[in-house]
């Protein structure tokens, strides 16, 4: 079912009380989105935009403290049954339990991310020697240092998810990241279709695809799009990447990450970089028309030996050794036959089930590499 969205209700993606946010209303023409009942031809946004608002799904809260100003209160298990710090802000009635990257971040201040994570791994025999660190750095040797902590309430449960400099972090929260995109497409004038989303507390995954397809003789269908990608936890920069899906006409799929990849940095305090950069999609046809012309070179572009053996190792170093050892039956049914041409042979390996998304992105990277290579 189409479901779309009027310009005026986008714009309860941003709350106007915090700072950041009334800079982008600001900045990328809030005012002519909330006096607007115009449609966004973006087939698929109420879902995200429901879920995305501010202080709906979840309540987040930044404090700029002192390092001195943390108390360990003790340990916990989080939804995943990882332990995890509990820990106390002063002046803050409340606790907050930690994330694996919290953790990690706020001990790199001591070169100690990994040390910790390590001893939370058996926190009843461990648990004094990291009370005994985490006393000795953060109130004592670093007490002083303010960080950034970003906090987020989730089912009721208040979760410390980052720290991050205060002088340097840059605010691209999810919300400000999707009322960019959709911005920028609208004033593209691209119509595209929401087909994937992955929304979390403090990251994010949407995939867009193009209505536009071009057919290819020989080959199937090719369709376009991009994929964002966020953290807010800084675990990552915000990612747009220029994509490709390849319909094959023996009835296989083939994702494809083109390499004009766009990132944008959590770093410094002007939001005009970020819009800067979201209107770099303007070349994403230009890009795609190129890819075509290497897409239509595949057909003649038989499987070899020596590409099986190369695509076989870089997997490998993808999703890692004992990772591939489970999919091995399936790779070999992949390579049962010698008669495909590159883009059905990554058809049939686009089967191997891979859970992680980064790791997918990384397989989809990989095709276009090796059909860059045999163009």
């Amino acid at each position: 079912m189409k479901n779309y969205l009027r310009k005026n209700e986008i714009i309860e993606l941003l709350d106007r009380g915090t700072e950041i946010d009334q800079k982008v209303f600001e900045e990328v023409d809030g005012e002519a989105f909330a006096a607007s009942k115009e449609t966004v031809l973006i087939n698929g946004l109420v879902n995200p935009v429901k879920l995305l608002i501010p202080k709906t799904t979840w309540t987040k809260q930044d404090y700029i403290i002192q390092l001195g100003d943390l108390e360990l209160i003790g340990t916990e298990k989080d939804t995943d049954k990882d332990t995890q710090l509990l820990l106390g802000v002063k002046g803050i009635e409340e606790t907050f339990i930690t994330t694996y990257e919290a953790i990690s971040q706020l001990f790199s201040e001591c070169s100690m991310g990994k040390y910790a994570s390590f001893l939370l791994k058996e926190p009843d025999e461990h648990f004094s020697l990291l009370e005994h660190n985490f006393n000795y750095w953060f109130k004592g040797k670093l007490a002083e240092k303010k960080v950034l902590l970003r906090t987020v309430v989730e089912n009721g449960q208040r979760i410390a998810r980052c720290f991050a400099s205060p002088e340097m972090y840059q605010q691209i929260d999810n919300h400000i990241l999707l009322y960019c995109t959709i911005w920028a497409l609208d004033k593209l004038g691209f119509r595209f279709n929401l087909t994937s989303q992955d929304i979390r507390h403090s990251r994010m995954t949407l995939k867009f695809t193009s209505e536009e397809v071009f057919k290819i003789p020989g080959i199937g269908i090719v369709s376009y799009g991009f994929t964002v990608r966020n953290s807010e936890a800084k675990t990552h920069s915000v990612e747009l990447l220029p994509t490709c899906h390849v319909q094959n006409e023996d009835g296989t799929s083939v994702p494809i990450v083109l390499d004009k990849i766009i990132r944008i940095r959590h770093f410094g305090k002007e939001i005009n970089s970020v819009i800067s950069k979201m209107m770099e999609l303007e070349k994403l046809p230009e890009h795609v028309e190129n890819a075509v012309e290497v897409i239509k070179l595949m057909k003649t572009q038989k499987v070899n030996d020596l590409l099986i053996y190369r695509v076989r190792r870089e997997l490998i170093d993808i999703i890692g050794d004992r990772a591939f050892k489970k999919y091995k039956e399936k790779y070999a049914e992949v390579l049962s036959s010698n008669t495909y041409n590159l883009l059905q042979f990554f058809g049939r390996l686009n089967e191997v089930p891979v859970d992680d998304e980064q790791k997918k992105l990384a397989i989809e990277s990989m095709f276009w590499s090796f059909m860059q290579r045999n163009d």
